[in-house]
């Protein structure tokens, strides 16, 4: 999982050995492609910019200041730290930190997934290092952090506003779209969450963390023997997000990153975390009752102060419900989701908060 944070110096050496501040710290250098002039081999040709490129482990060393860095992420078998890539531009390196067949697996399969990605709101892969047993990604860095932090991160922080909640919602369906049906074979995201879904500079979508993607569907999960328990079957997904027809099953498919993607509805349409901390009950069901009862106002997150549009809002809780719905031939896929955004809302792929405010609650 990748996290952004704060824009604040980090190390880099220099030729000499010594640790230098790393040069400007401008949020708009993570967008923008950099020419390559190292000798390092160039692989995976993207659609609309540079290839992601194999680094030299002295150089990921570099970049990290011996891995001293800032760490800005950490998951279950990985650090990411804040990397000086330039002069002019940030990176975030995902190290893994041990070394197993199955992560090195896992590793590799996430490396062939990225490599053959090229989409505005999908995190961009800038390169890699598999020189040694603990693989490398080297990714595009989000200076906004990611959206649980912002929707429920502590602070005191301004209510992400409504539409730009819709514009975001928006561009992570745009992002499972075209892993669904614009790749072929299809990729299945599998961990699709409010974490997992990064802010750049201008506060719009990258969806990251493909350690859980799976190629083709459906994907049988399920280990051959159907006398091992539930709990022998592999992990997939995060709780408060996974499709419990998955867990019964242990078939994912696409249907099972929709589901996911409804929980993230539920989340922007509410500002209440997919499982609460204080009863661990899922947001699932807390809100689903209430929603099915058409009593939308009452569900709303109220740090919106009333600032949102109710057509908009109507819309967004049905379409959540549908997607979460317990049989997945009636979920939608996710190109009737962006269809029906694009429809009923004024959500925008490249900006947010444009419209005039129309319709509001009074």
């Amino acid at each position: 999982m990748l996290h952004g944070c704060g824009l604040l110096p980090c190390l880099r050496r220099d030729k000499g050995g010594e640790a230098a501040a790393g040069g400007r710290t401008d949020a708009r250098v993570a967008d923008e492609p950099e020419s390559s002039s190292s000798s390092s081999s160039s692989v995976g040709k993207g659609v609309g910019g540079g290839a992601a490129r194999r680094f030299a482990w002295a150089e990921i060393e570099s970049v990290t200041a011996g891995f001293s860095s800032r760490v800005i992420g950490q998951g279950g078998f990985s650090t990411v730290h804040l990397a000086c890539l330039s002069s002019s531009r940030l990176g975030a390196v995902k190290v893994q930190r041990s070394s197993s067949e199955r992560l090195h697996r896992a590793f590799r399969q996430e490396l062939d997934v990225l490599l053959s990605l090229r989409h505005p709101h999908i995190v961009r892969l800038l390169g890699y290092c598999d020189e040694r047993e603990e693989g490398v990604l080297v990714f595009e860095y989000a200076p906004n952090g990611d959206l649980h932090e912002r929707l429920h991160g502590r602070g005191g922080r301004a209510a992400l506003p409504w539409a730009r909640r819709m514009a975001l919602a928006f561009q992570v369906a745009m992002a499972l779209e075209h892993l669904h049906e614009s790749r072929d074979p299809a990729v299945m995201h599998g961990d699709v969450k409010a974490s997992n879904v990064l802010l750049d500079a201008g506060l719009d979508a990258k969806l990251c963390d493909f350690g859980f993607a799976h190629v083709g569907f459906s994907a049988a999960l399920q280990p051959a023997s159907s006398r091992q328990a539930p709990a022998a079957r592999p992990v997939m997904g995060s709780p408060g997000y996974v499709d419990p027809h998955f867990l019964r099953s242990g078939v994912a498919t696409k249907k099972s990153d929709v589901y996911s993607f409804g929980v993230l509805l539920l989340e922007l349409l509410t500002g209440r975390e997919a499982i609460c901390a204080d009863t661990g009950r899922r947001l699932t069901d807390a809100v689903g009752p209430t929603l099915g009862e058409g009593r939308v106002a009452d569900v709303v997150d109220r740090r919106l102060g009333g600032d949102y549009d109710t057509h908009e809002a109507a819309t967004v809780a049905a379409l959540a419900l549908r997607c979460v719905g317990d049989g997945p031939g009636l979920r939608p896929s996710m190109a009737e989701v962006v269809r029906e955004l694009q429809e009923r809302t004024t959500a925008l792929m490249s900006a947010a908060g444009c419209k005039p405010a129309t319709k509001m609650v009074s």
